[in-house]
């Protein structure tokens, strides 16, 4: 009663709920509906201060001791001190324990917990301890995760350095921090010493990385190649260079200006790529993956890198491969790979020459694959339509549509600011409203049932549209742009109230990049689900022998070898860790996959309730849904990690591609020193004139590229000249390679020789070379002839009328 406003009246007793809504209640003024905001500077409404009354709780208590007796018994108890209770796991005791809330939360079968009363160790006689408990870890031995400046060198002083958090210099003094022997450290020879190897970047919150790359202001320096022990260099071109001199100010004023430490000039950066996961190979080890991980970054100055720690990361220890006997004992259970009965559980009975024996749970039938089918039914219903196409469907100007399909805020109610739009689409915090909106390649899409809510706002409101009408490109509007002011408050009130109902459709807000189906799908989905468990094939289990290690999949190896799994909307999973809220082995269809920096997230729809189950945003069932990591469930529909069948190596994710080299058996040959004969090559100039011409070596105004020095300009054929040239081709296709410009060259007019088309003209010279078969109107009349001086023309002596006449140069 004293913390929460009275749109939580439902966590209280009902006997309560009069004290928080009534108008005569004598407490009213506690629990207001509008309320003053103090932006105190900020820009967004959550990071102003609301102005409510502080509780005095003498009212609060006066106010509800009349209804201490209405409570129920159930009521008081809940308002008392209890015991502590400890819950025990006994595998003795199964029975099933009743529903706490009936019709919501099911029965709990085979419940093997005890209940006990716990009692709290008393302290008498004991002392407390004031410090820290020795052995701690302090500084730079903290464990991982913990910063810690104490990893570099460093020393601190207060001073007037204008630190930048929040969009201003700071006024007073801050504790500044300069890094000591950056001097050092920054030097690209000692950079590239750590080429290849593992680095901690991101100081002081350390993050595991790999060093891919150094750079400084002239050359990039990549990890040696076989046989050498000096990096390769590659040198920058002039937007190379200005671009490190960018990135090197941006380091260092980022450091200096909003962290407060001084690190030096920056001569040289280093690219790396961050710790990943662990990754479990087919031969039973675990290794580390080091990848670009988008939305993190991967260039850092080389004075912060640090190259050891003192406490590693326990969670990321490589760990070689132990024999199968160990890490599949008699009796574990693990999940199958192999192309058939793909994903199903199974239990090891024996081994023999380091291969195991298995009982195996098999389906008796095929299992009906359905989720893609409906998705693809959804697609096809659900139509966007682009922002621009819909303003004009609904006669409005782009800006307006703009307005009103996000945060439209008005001057209202002694408010100001006041969200009166539909909030259909967030651009600055790159959210959608499932089901309503889109962002495309080229701009922000909605769907019919957004058209619809955008009709029915303007029929509604019409005045109000029409004033949002009149000042598109405006920025601030109050009530009396839209309504007079005698009934301006009325207006707007009426317009929030029904904007407030139908917020009670409970749009879902989800990142631009994720894929969602909609409540119908989702529907569909789970009904499909029912049909195929209550109708599909029944399971039998069968006896495998000779199973080999990579086959098998146990639980708690899922988050390091089902990392790099691809997923589609409609995709059947199944949930393989042992650990989480789903039951492991319990199937279900993607029906959302949404993307973080480190992981996807896909919300599935499973084929059967367990007690943790969401609706997953009232899309389904309650307890049929739930937000788990790709890591989490295998893949059955696109099949990825199959053991042992050329299939796997298709169907496997494709590795991080390497760049090019300029060692080795390709690229440019190695230098002296190890280093590559790579030389960036300039710009080309913009292409002039079509994409034939481009082709075929001419510029727009026919005159011919390569070695040809033809400069027709007409409607002619082939033209090319040399002192040395052979006679010209007479053929329909592009001459590619001749070492004397031979090309597809500037059609007709003027030639070098100087003639101009004409009407007539005799046969054509005989062929030099058959290279390519003549064309059947080789020999028809043309209307070209030599006719005087140079000049125009169209066409050639004795070719065909048309395009594609030869301008011969004949050798004399």
């Amino acid at each position: 009663m004293g913390v929460l406003p009275d749109r939580s009246k439902k966590i209280v007793p009902s006997v309560y709920h009069d004290l928080m809504t009534n108008p005569a209640s004598p407490i009213i003024d506690f629990y207001p509906r509008d309320f003053e905001l103090d932006m105190n500077g900020k820009k967004m409404d959550w990071e102003a201060v609301v102005k409510i009354p502080f509780i005095d709780e003498k009212r609060l208590l006066a106010a509800m001791g009349p209804k201490y007796a209405l409570l129920s018994d159930a009521e008081k108890a809940r308002n008392e001190f209890g015991v502590t209770l400890k819950f025990t796991h006994d595998p003795d005791v199964d029975f099933t324990y009743p529903s706490s809330l009936v019709g919501i939360f099911p029965d709990i079968a085979h419940c093997h917990c005890v209940e006990n009363i716990f009692d709290l160790p008393t302290i008498e006689g004991l002392e407390y301890h004031v410090g820290l408990m020795d052995g701690v870890k302090l500084g730079d031995a903290a464990l991982a995760g913990f910063p810690s400046l104490a990893t570099l060198p460093y020393n601190a002083t207060l001073g007037f350095h204008g630190v930048n958090v929040f969009q201003q210099d700071s006024r007073n003094e801050s504790m500044v921090v300069t890094l000591e022997n950056t001097e050092e450290r920054t030097n690209v020879k000692t950079a590239t010493m750590k080429l290849g190897q593992r680095v901690f970047v991101g100081f002081p919150f350390l993050q595991e990385g790999k060093v891919v790359k150094v750079s400084d202001e002239l050359f990039d320096y990549l990890p040696p190649g076989d046989g050498t022990t000096q990096p390769i260099q590659q040198p920058h071109g002039p937007r190379e260079i200005d671009d490190f001199r960018k990135k090197a100010e941006r380091i260092e004023n980022n450091y200096s200006k909003r962290l407060g430490i001084i690190i030096g000039a920056v001569e040289s950066i280093t690219h790396v790529e961050i710790l990943k996961g662990l990754r479990k190979t087919d031969e039973g080890a675990t290794i580390k993956e080091y990848a670009v991980i988008p939305g993190m970054e991967t260039e850092y100055a080389s004075q912060v890198i640090v190259d050891e720690v003192i406490s590693e990361d326990q969670r990321f220890l490589e760990k070689a491969a132990v024999p199968i006997e160990e890490e599949f004992p008699p009796g574990s259970r693990a999940f199958f790979l192999g192309e058939f009965n793909y994903g199903r559980p199974l239990e090891v009975v024996s081994h023999k020459d380091n291969r195991a024996e298995i009982w195996l749970s098999t389906a008796k039938g095929k299992e009906v694959e359905f989720g893609r089918n409906i998705v693809m039914s959804h697609h096809t219903k659900s139509r966007y339509t682009p922002s621009y196409a819909v303003a004009k469907m609904l006669g409005l100007h782009p800006l307006v549509l703009s307005k009103i399909t996000s945060s439209f805020s008005v001057s209202a109610l002694g408010l100001p600011r006041l969200n009166l739009g539909l909030n259909l689409k967030f651009e600055s915090k790159k959210l959608k409203v499932l089901g309503y909106s889109r962002r495309s390649e080229n701009g922000w899409e909605f769907s019919n049932k957004a058209i619809e809510l955008l009709s029915t706002y303007m029929t509604k409101f019409p005045e109000f549209i029409a004033g949002i009408q009149r000042k598109p490109q405006g920025n601030e509007y109050d009530e009396t742009d839209f309504y007079p002011a005698e009934i301006a408050g009325a207006k707007i009130k009426e317009i929030a109230a029904w904007l407030k109902s139908i917020e009670s459709k409970n749009f879902e807000k989800v990142p631009l990049d994720a894929e969602q189906l909609d409540s119908d799908a989702v529907m569909a989905i789970e009904k499909a689900a029912d049909d195929a468990l209550a109708n599909g094939p029944g399971i039998e289990f069968k006896k495998l022998k000779g199973v080999p290690r990579n086959a098998l999949m146990k639980p708690a190896d899922a988050e390091h070898r089902l990392g790099n799994q691809r997923f589609t909307l409609g995709d059947r999973v199944v949930y393989v860790q042992d650990s989480g809220r789903v039951p492991i082995a319990t199937r279900g269809t993607v029906v959302g996959i949404s993307r973080t920096p480190r992981t996807t997230l896909l919300d599935v729809v499973f084929d059967v309730t367990f007690m943790s189950g969401t609706t997953l945003g009232e899309r389904c069932t309650a307890f049929r849904g739930s937000t788990v990591p790709v890591a989490s469930v295998l893949n059955l529909t696109n099949k990825q990690v199959i053991a042992g069948s050329k299939a796997a190596v298709e169907k496997r994710p494709a590795p991080a591609t390497t760049p090019l080299t300029v060692n080795g058996g390709y690229g440019s040959p190695v230098g002296p020193g190890g280093q590559g004969q790579y030389r960036e090559a300039g710009a080309p100039p913009p292409l002039r004139g079509s994409f034939r011409g481009a082709v075929a070596g001419q510029h727009q105004n026919g005159f011919s590229r390569g070695n040809g020095n033809v400069r027709g300009r007409g409607r002619g054929g082939l033209g090319y000249s040399s002192d040395n040239a052979a006679p010209a081709v007479h053929t329909s296709m592009a001459i590619r390679g001749n070492s004397q410009g031979q090309m597809n060259g500037a059609r007709g007019g003027r030639g070098v020789d100087g003639s101009r088309g004409g009407r007539g003209g005799g046969p054509a010279p005989a062929q030099a070379f058959n290279a390519v078969p003549p064309p059947p109107s080789l020999e028809n009349r043309g209307r070209g002839g030599p006719r005087g001086r140079g000049g125009r023309g169209r066409g050639g002596g004795g070719l065909p009328r048309g395009r594609g006449g030869v301008v011969q140069v004949q050798q004399t």
